[in-house]
């Protein structure tokens, strides 16, 4: 379901109130060799699009963010591992500083759950000596029970689900050190904590209420998390750079992390927080919810130092704004371009130093047109647009064929690449006889309009979005297809697994023509042969998209079959808690359910 929100002027967590827990925790653990090992979870069988193989070059910003809120907390002795990096690696045999974990954060979308469960259940082998765990990212936000009920006895799982930002986790180990004993370990801190019902008013935790010695049946969920208001309040990365694993194919850990100098080899783009929010409400979407209808954004001269501060210091010059909708704000976005124009790195101006990509909505950037002189002086070359329907057919955000010619035309002239992201969906035919109602139509006028990549998903029930129910009532969502369970990796939006065809098979091979009508081998020549400002670019992406393409149509050629000639089995309603979910106050968030798998 959709996220509920806070009541009108409790959405926001008091002012300065991070930086006091982050002190407290500081003070709290100086001294102290806390081993924390934090894994980014993430699932092979999600490599699909023309984007593939970006995922091992880009630093994602989870593992930023909580690496960054860790290291201000005084955490020194933490090791950050990412899983697309590190796909072996096994919390079991992980060694920090010759001891193992005592801390093990988890964090995972919902397509990645499935190793997230995997890393969880190995840290069960430590036996006594296991970690405290905390699991949080995108999946335990919305899906937080999910966590609980894992192993062969259905008796292992997360002690504790993280369910909102940094804020929760601060407030979460300020609490437990209130409770843990010299030489304790964290787990037991977190049951004495627990039994003394001293976490029910820390907003954003789930838990097992009990011990855990029997049948699971209720989870504590302390409610909605309130959000930091004033993003300045959070710890710049820089700490945090030093505490990576190197890629490797190992099931332990280095015995130290890598350089900060020396992550640059591994890594070449890095996600950066702008802003957070958007103003638009789409049914398949669960930002706004999420986001509880703010939009936050950080402060220009911090920005400005984050971005020149990962450049001097790690080589790192290409960035990706995790921004919802980054033009969202005029004001706001003026503000933050202004002092990216006037940044610079060892004396060069961001225009020269930097690459920096974002996402925005057509109809926000066309109103912030004036701006885009600017932003290319700031060193913004990119900008992703959530297109999905030029027709309006799907969602409604503005949008249109003649705004994205006008809007493309405005980035080129300026020099950024306009990215359109584009939704297949079950009422758009591939071809149509005349006008943009075709999925090829609109894919052949963005190549006309200067589109320098494009991205083609197939309109997928998104949980936490407020059309996630209606997908399952209206008999969409396959459940079983070919004798084959339909999986959390398969909801990525390259997988067609929600469909009201007869031949949901021509939709998923649909996705797959569209992509080499725009990126093959003819295009890559043009790309080659067309000299202009983003010629590299262009190259470059089509280079990308001609290797994705071919590596997609090989991948995805197992489900393919199975939507053409397996059985295909509908889900009769959207998957619900599987345990009782019960507040602080005792009120169930809805009724109670037997525990069928114990």
């Amino acid at each position: 379901m959709e996220l509920p929100r806070r009541s009108r002027g409790d959405e926001y967590t008091k002012t300065g109130r991070y930086q006091e827990l982050q002190t407290r925790v500081r003070r709290g653990v100086a001294g102290k060799d806390v081993p924390v090992l934090f894994v980014n979870a993430f699932d092979r069988r999600t490599r699909l699009g023309p984007f593939v193989f970006v995922d091992k070059k880009l630093i994602p910003g989870a593992p930023i963010a909580v690496a960054s809120a860790l290291a201000a907390a005084g955490f020194e002795n933490s090791r950050v591992v990412l899983q697309q990096w590190n796909p072996h690696i096994r919390p079991s045999q992980a060694r920090i500083g010759g001891k193992p974990p005592e801390l093990l954060l988890v964090s995972s979308m919902q397509i990645h759950s499935a190793s997230a469960y995997r890393l969880i259940d190995d840290a069960y082998k430590l036996g006594e000596h296991r970690p405290l765990i905390l699991a949080g990212g995108a999946k335990a936000i919305y899906e937080p029970w999910d966590f609980f009920g894992l192993g062969p006895d259905v008796r292992q799982g997360a002690d504790v689900v993280v369910t909102g930002e940094e804020f929760v986790l601060l407030e979460l180990l300020d609490r437990l050190l209130d409770f843990k004993a010299h030489r304790e370990s964290w787990r037991l801190a977190f049951a004495r904590a627990r039994s003394a019902g001293a976490l029910e008013d820390i907003p954003g935790l789930v838990y097992r209420r009990d011990e855990g010695e029997g049948p699971l049946r209720e989870l504590m969920n302390t409610g909605v998390q309130r959000l930091v208001q004033d993003l300045d309040e959070l710890p710049l990365p820089l700490e945090s750079l030093g505490m990576f694993e190197r890629p490797h194919r190992m099931s332990s850990l280095d015995a130290r992390p890598v350089p900060v100098n020396r992550l640059g080899r591994f890594a070449k783009v890095m996600a950066i927080i702008m802003t957070h929010g958007c103003k638009f409400h789409c049914p398949y979407c669960p930002i706004h919810a999420y986001n509880q209808g703010t939009f936050r954004f950080r402060s220009p001269a911090r920005l400005v130092e984050e971005i020149a501060g990962i450049v001097e210091s790690t080589g790192i010059d290409s960035f990706f704004g995790t921004d919802d909708n980054f033009f969202n704000n005029h004001e706001a976005a003026e503000s933050i371009l202004t002092a990216m124009a006037r940044g610079t790195v060892s004396g060069r101006p961001f225009r020269d130093a930097v690459w920096v990509g974002t996402e925005g909505t057509e109809h926000d950037v066309d109103r912030c047109a004036d701006l885009m002189p600017l932003a290319r002086e700031g060193g913004l070359r990119a900008i992703w647009f959530g297109i999905e329907d030029m027709t309006a057919e799907l969602v409604k955000k503005g949008q249109s064929p003649e705004k994205t010619r006008k809007v493309f035309r405005d980035l080129l002239s300026n020099g950024i690449a306009p990215m359109p992201m584009m939704m297949h969906h079950d009422d758009q035919p591939l071809v149509s006889p005349k006008g943009l109602a075709g999925l090829l139509n609109q894919i052949r006028y963005l190549k006309r309009a200067g589109a320098v990549s494009v991205q083609i998903t197939f309109l997928t029930p998104m949980v936490g979005s407020k059309g996630y129910e209606r997908s399952f009532e209206e008999g969409q969502v396959m459940r079983r297809v070919g004798g084959m369970d339909v999986a959390d990796y398969q909801f990525d939006g390259n997988h067609t697994i929600a469909s009201r065809s007869r031949h949901p098979w021509r939709k998923q091979f649909n996705v797959l023509v569209a992509y080499a009508s725009f990126y093959n081998p003819f295009r890559a020549l043009k790309a080659v042969l067309t000299i202009d400002p983003l010629w590299k670019f262009r190259i470059m992406y089509q280079v990308l998209g001609n290797l994705g393409l071919v590596r997609s149509a090989w991948t995805s050629r197992g489900w393919l079959g199975r939507l053409k000639w397996g059985r295909i089995e509908k889900a009769s309603a959207a998957p619900g808690p599987k345990y009782q979910l019960v507040l602080p106050s005792g009120r169930s968030l809805q009724p109670a359910e037997p525990d069928t798998r114990s």
